[in-house]
């Protein structure tokens, strides 16, 4: 790692917010500026934005743009992180090919890295967090769609086109409820955020004495996930039938993703955090009884430990990962690409 560049700029694009952050090589945050993405105005203002608010953060602890090893991005896909383009993520209206390495690399001079979030956070819980010491680790997302990053001895595993990691679609009941997506029954359309908010309304419409109700203040249409946790955790019958409905889907698709990638660690955040043993001891169990009895001896399901860090460690993770391997390699860096 080059001792003269000691540095490194994270940004975090969302549909909601926009993160800039400041740290050392270590991963340490020295400073952080948050946003709000307004994404309705478009690539070009919401790029205009991060050029200031990364000039400003530097600013705050002192830092010149001459001692930046370089900028991680973690972005919403579908992208192209060789070349840095981003294809109309959801999130980001108007983001239609969208050259966003190039166009954030001439503003600031300094090379930088693009990511899909999911990959980009699987590697900083890899790197930081639940996955630490492990050679194979599968991360999943499990907050508004269920994504995934594959990290194997610390590099992210792309696929052929950067498509992998799409573990939310793997369709575990075909005449199931639609997905996103446009198929039916793929396990995002069953264990998402929304998708437990959905099924909660659908039990509570036929079985109204639930806690989940009265958190949702006796209206069926503002029932939502944390709800059912929040009454899991005080015993409430209907919610504890949820997350093992929930558990078994994704102990189910799990167990297909053991079988495939063999990996060691399945680190799982957002609800399967905030559920804790609630969710996760039913998980294993039914990742277990799903999956080959060898990939599933080594394997375990465990709560991710970055909590609200995940996206800006997961920019700064980029970065750190590259010149490792560039140090480990002797090739020429991504950043310099």
């Amino acid at each position: 790692m080059n001792s003269i560049k000691p540095y490194i700029i994270g940004i975090d694009i969302g549909g909601t917010k926009l993160a800039t952050v400041v740290a050392d090589t270590e991963g340490t945050i020295l400073r952080k500026l948050r946003w709000p993405t307004d994404s309705q105005r478009g690539p070009d203002a919401i790029v205009d934005s991060l050029i200031e608010m990364a000039h400003l953060t530097l600013s705050e602890v002192g830092v010149n743009m001459a001692d930046v090893a370089g900028v991680g991005v973690s972005c919403g896909g579908p992208l192209d992180t060789e070349t840095g383009v981003v294809y109309s993520p959801p999130n980001l209206p108007g983001w239609d090919a969208y050259p966003l390495k190039d166009k954030l690399g001439s503003a600031l001079e300094i090379p930088v890295i693009i990511e899909n979030d999911a990959n980009a956070g699987g590697l900083a819980e890899w790197m930081f967090g639940a996955g630490q010491r492990c050679r194979y680790m599968l991360y999943m997302t499990m907050g508004t769609g269920i994504g995934g990053g594959i990290v194997i001895d610390g590099q992210i595993y792309h696929g052929a086109n950067d498509s992998a990691g799409e573990v939310g679609h793997q369709i575990l009941i075909p005449e199931g409820p639609l997905c996103g997506c446009g198929q039916r029954g793929c396990l995002e359309a069953l264990c998402s955020g929304p998708s437990i908010a959905r099924r909660a309304r659908e039990l509570i419409a036929h079985d109204p004495d639930t806690l989940i109700l009265e958190l949702a203040g006796g209206r069926l249409e503002s029932v939502r996930t944390e709800f059912v946790v929040q009454a899991a955790h005080e015993g409430d019958a209907l919610a504890l039938k949820l997350l093992d409905q929930t558990a078994y889907y994704m102990g189910w698709g799990i167990a297909n993703l053991v079988n495939i990638l063999n990996v060691e660690v399945i680190v799982l955040g957002t609800v399967a955090v905030a559920a804790g043993s609630l969710l996760l001891e039913p998980m294993n169990r039914y990742m277990r009884r799903f999956a080959m009895s060898r990939p599933a001896e080594v394997a375990q399901i465990v709560p991710a430990q970055l909590g609200e860090l995940v996206g800006d460690l997961a920019a700064v993770a980029l970065v750190i990962a590259d010149q490792i391997e560039r140090t480990r390699s002797g090739t020429n860096s991504t950043l310099s690409q």
